[in-house]
């Protein structure tokens, strides 16, 4: 089961403690305020060596120039985002387990979680409204009513269930830390609120959005009034998923009008308290946007809220350049049971959540439960909750035992030491696999820079900060975080050659400054177009639009095809003129699936805009590629790619002239792809083509910088009241028009300084539809861009892409033969082909009277039988992550001669072994291995010399706690 695109539940459904002595955070703390310019503390973390952030003695700052390749540079002179804190959720359950605790243990675990001096100081605490999957009793809100009945007054609002252990706990954290911050937001409003009338599923009634705004202005006032503060809130947890404990569904759309409802409700009511848009996960970056780029609810947004389980921290760029004044906030983000060791768990809180999470724009870090019991508990007792997550800290209820896990030390490392009101720096990076950093600067002056070894051996690095710097050495796993005082300017500086690819542009606004991050990484999440010799990618914030000459074609003469389509979703449906109808995949999108238009005859045309409808807002195509055609048989190059958003998507094109119009998805996601309108428009007249601007009018601000690669970079930034337009074309007839406080970027390279792409190797040379392959080369491009790989004329799902090696899969449905396999670079130059047989696996034995058993089944009708049935849109699923000795076992019902069993994971393309051992057996109890699995995939065809047996049995090797084994058919050959 993949994890795109979903909830907490639908993460951890694809899944299945650190203990030290208080000292070990402690130890030197003093040292942290020394007045000695030269010292620099250091504290450690070494997994190998079972060191959790302990003290070290001081290293020193040297006047001396530094040529080590892997050298930090810190600038305190360039400044970001400010920093409110770190800290986890006081959920029920966290809440009624530091209740459980004797006074004085209670007290000194609060010490060490809030105290800034003597604890870990965290300064961020999330709390919910009313029930989730983790309490200690069932399903609760503050207004619940009898089945049927409803009180649109709030009359019986009461937050009474808080008063007995959450609200002493919070004012409690409150004392020991009096500038920590409080979170606020729902799992689910009253069920009577709701479509399903219930906690659990179920969308807003519209006529009670404004008896929710009162909700929220009830609950901030009783919680004030109890001493407890609310600085932000989210109007709804995870409103893209409707999981089987409390929730609720929110498209962008009713969101952005229940933000307008809080925000004039909190204004009637002198309430400061800010609002987060969003509070889901990192890959769905229109939904904050759409709400940002509405005025009427982006007044009352002060940002965005993340969650870590599908996507990557580099979308909070994408939303931060977009639109630079609103916050940004890691709001929920877990460790469990799936990550499977310490180095792991320690990678994902250090490397990904905090470092990568500040370099990308967080104002703060949250993560989930504070505290849980040895069962991971407890939990909602009303609902099926998963007992998979680890919190900060293990509480024993019985024995009062108390255990600090892997997560409370990697939040250590900064919440001990970055206080509220810093600001991160600029320091480099260099990525995963090396020495990663981030750096910032306390209100009294100090600095802190934390480094992270997330590759695979020791490396020795260099800090330096204007004249001066030092040498470290980081194991591989292990972690340090730095403090030290003072200026170091004046001199030679001791870094004068680091590599930096990124670059900052920063304007001027109302508001402040306004810094914007150029980073190669971005590119991929942008739109890219071949404009004759040149490649340019931009950036088209939610709100920004791009008008091209010409208008709107007719469809009269228009056809419509898609690779795949259910019944009631028929691809015509995309151009009938109503909004209401659409086309539909089918199914999850992968790569290669395609939605094609025939003009009926050549035809010019510069913009494609194609649009979800409102009521089908997620099913929108993630990353695309657009291809056109003469013939609808020779495609070429694609002509321009991007990144899909919630409601319109718009691909603005060079003077185009051709009769088919093709879409391809190239990224596989958990949403089914739906198209309800598609227009293009464009001119017979027009030979103009998109560029970067050159000029822009009066009240806009223009910025260029040249990357040592020559790509030429250009930045433009409205920080004016209103949306204002500037040229984009040569002849001026291509205009952008930007929203107010939004920033548009524009990166130019010339295709001809893209080094020739090479096909170098094949591997396998023949296999079967939807198995994997891989292409070796080079100059592919790092990232898929405007790439392909075709079987003959049919596109290939892209597995992975790098600059060079590009894994595929053989498009589904191809019939036995040889095929031509070509690939497109990046930047759509050809590297190249080699053969590939599509192999004849002879006849299938039948399946008929056969049974089969498992080790382990799920509990959502996923049981063995459905391997056997012939429908591959039915699994079975083991129900638990993938463990050496998971298995399953087939009943041929009498002796069969077989030589191949081809195992097919179907639509659950994360589901399959990675590796296993295959055996047979004429009785069921004596065995013997035929063939091992080593490097498993979706498709498994497993060979082996030809067996007489009646029991086939496979065994799971390996210990991919992440992914449940799923198998939709299990065949057999001879």
């Amino acid at each position: 089961m993949s994890s795109y695109g979903l909830g907490r539940r639908q993460f951890l459904t694809t899944a299945i403690g650190v203990a030290a002595a208080w000292t070990q955070v402690s130890g030197n703390a003093a040292a942290a305020t020394s007045p000695r310019n030269s010292s620099v503390q250091v504290w450690l973390t070494d997994i190998s060596a079972k060191k959790w952030v302990v003290g070290q003695s001081d290293v020193l700052f040297r006047t001396k120039s530094t040529g080590n390749p892997l050298t930090i540079k810190i600038d305190d002179g360039v400044k970001y985002q400010r920093i409110q804190g770190f800290g986890a959720a006081m959920t029920d359950s966290s809440a009624w387990l530091i209740n459980k605790l004797s006074t004085a243990d209670r007290a000194k675990l609060m010490q060490k979680l809030y105290d800034p001096s003597k604890g870990i100081g965290l300064s961020l605490i999330r709390t919910p409204m009313g029930a989730t999957d983790f309490n200690a009793s069932g399903n609760y809100s503050y207004d619940d009513m009898p089945a049927g009945q409803t009180d649109p007054t709030l009359s019986n609002f009461s937050v009474q269930h808080d008063e007995k252990y959450i609200l002493p706990i919070l004012r409690q954290a409150l004392a020991q830390n009096p500038s920590a911050k409080i979170l606020a937001n729902p799992w689910s409003p009253p069920g009577w609120m709701k479509t399903s009338d219930s906690m659990i599923g179920g969308t807003l009634k519209s006529d009670y959005a404004s008896t929710l705004a009162d909700y929220f202005v009830k609950f901030i006032k009783a919680y004030d009034k109890a001493g407890v503060p609310i600085s932000y809130i989210t109007p709804q947890n995870e409103p893209m998923g409707t999981p089987s404990w409390p929730g609720m569904f929110l498209s962008a759309y009713q969101e952005s009008a229940l933000i307008q409802e809080i925000g004039q409700a909190f204004e009637a009511n002198r309430i400061s308290t800010k609002i987060l848009a969003w509070d889901h996960n990192w890959d769905v970056p229109s939904y904050p946007e759409t709400i940002f780029s509405d005025p009427a609810a982006s007044q009352y947004t002060a940002g965005t809220g993340w969650h870590i389980y599908s996507g990557n921290p580099t979308y909070q760029t994408v939303v931060h350049n977009d639109y630079p004044g609103k916050e940004t906030y890691i709001t929920e983000a877990t460790g469990g049971v799936w990550q499977g060791d310490d180095a792991t768990a320690f990678n994902d809180a250090l490397g990904t959540w905090i470092i990568k999470g500040m370099r990308n724009w967080a104002n703060g870090v949250m993560l989930w439960n504070t505290v849980l019991d040895p069962k991971l508990g407890p939990l909602n007792s009303d609902t099926n909750g998963i007992p998979m997550c680890r919190a900060l800290v293990t509480v024993d209820p019985d024995s009062g035992q108390v255990s600090y896990n892997v997560d409370y030390y990697a939040l250590a490392h900064a919440s001990r030491f970055v206080k509220p009101g810093a600001h991160r720096i600029y320091s480099n990076t260099f990525g995963e696999g090396s020495i990663e950093s981030v750096a910032f600067l306390n209100p009294d002056g100090s600095k802190v820079v934390i480094a992270y070894n997330s590759g695979s051996a020791a490396e020795n690095f260099s800090v330096a900060d204007g004249t001066q710097s030092f040498d470290y050495t980081l194991n591989a796993g292990g972690a340090v975080t730095f403090t030290y005082t003072g200026r170091r300017s004046g001199g030679t500086p001791a870094a004068t050659n680091v590599f930096d690819p990124t670059h900052d542009f920063t304007f001027k606004s109302s508001l402040g400054p306004m810094t914007v991050t150029y980073d190669p990484a971005l590119l991929q999440y942008q739109n890219a177009v071949r404009t004759g010799s040149k490649l340019l990618t931009y950036s088209l914030p939610i709100g920004a639009s791009i008008k091209t000459p010409g208008t709107s074609l007719s469809r009269g003469k228009w056809t419509a095809t898609a690779s795949s389509s259910p019944d009631w979703g028929v691809a015509s449906n995309a151009i009938d003129g109503d909004i209401n109808s659409r086309w539909n995949l089918g199914q999850g999108t992968t790569g290669g699936a395609w939605f094609q238009v025939d003009l009926g005859s050549a035809t010019s045309f510069n913009k494609i805009v194609f649009a979800t409808g409102e009521s089908n807002s997620f099913d929108y195509v993630t990353k695309y590629q657009i291809y056109v055609s003469d013939d609808g048989a020779d495609w070429g190059s694609a002509v321009a790619n991007g990144s899909g958003n919630i409601g319109k998507i718009a691909v603005t094109l060079p003077a185009q002239t051709a009769r088919y119009i093709r879409i391809v998805c190239v990224a596989a996601s958990g949403f089914w792809w739906s198209i309800a309108e598609i227009n293009v428009y464009g001119s017979s007249s027009d030979t103009g083509s998109i560029a970067a601007p050159t000029a822009v009018p009066k009240g806009l601000q223009l910025k260029t910088w040249t990357s040592p690669e020559g790509e030429q970079v250009t930045a433009v930034f409205n920080g004016t009241a209103g949306s204002r337009s500037f040229p984009v074309s040569a002849d001026g007839s291509y205009t952008y028009t930007l929203p107010s406080g939004t920033s548009a970027m524009f990166t130019t390279q010339k295709l001809s300084g893209f080094p020739a792409p090479v096909f170098g190797s094949l591997k396998p040379k023949q296999g079967i539809p939807r198995a994997k392959f891989t292409i070796s080369g080079s100059h592919f491009g790092d990232a898929q861009g405007l790439g392909t790989v075709r079987f003959g004329k049919l596109f290939a799902e892209i597995d992975s892409w790098s600059d060079t090696s590009i894994s595929a899969y053989v498009p589904s449905g191809l019939p036995v033969g040889t095929y031509k396999v070509s690939v497109n670079s990046a930047g759509g130059a050809d590297a190249g082909s080699a053969p590939f047989d599509v192999m004849d696996l002879g006849p299938a034995l039948s399946r008929t009277g056969w049974t089969a058993t498992t080790s382990d089944t799920s509990s959502s009708n996923d049981g063995p039988a459905n391997m056997l049935d012939g429908d591959s849109g039915t699994r079975y699923s083991s129900g638990t992550g993938q463990y050496d000795g998971l298995w399953i076992q087939v009943d041929m019902g009498q002796t069969q001669t077989f030589d191949k069993i081809l195992l097919d994971s179907g639509s659950n393309i994360g589901d399959y072994a990675r590796s296993a051992d295959v055996y047979v057996s004429a009785n069921g109890t004596d065995w013997t291995k035929v063939s091992s699995i080593e490097d498993g995939q979706r498709v498994e065809l497993i060979s082996f010399p030809t067996q007489t047996a009646r029991y086939i049995k496979v065994v799971n090797t390996g210990n991919v706690a992440s992914n449940w084994w799923s198998i939709a058919e299990l065949t057999v050959y001879s």
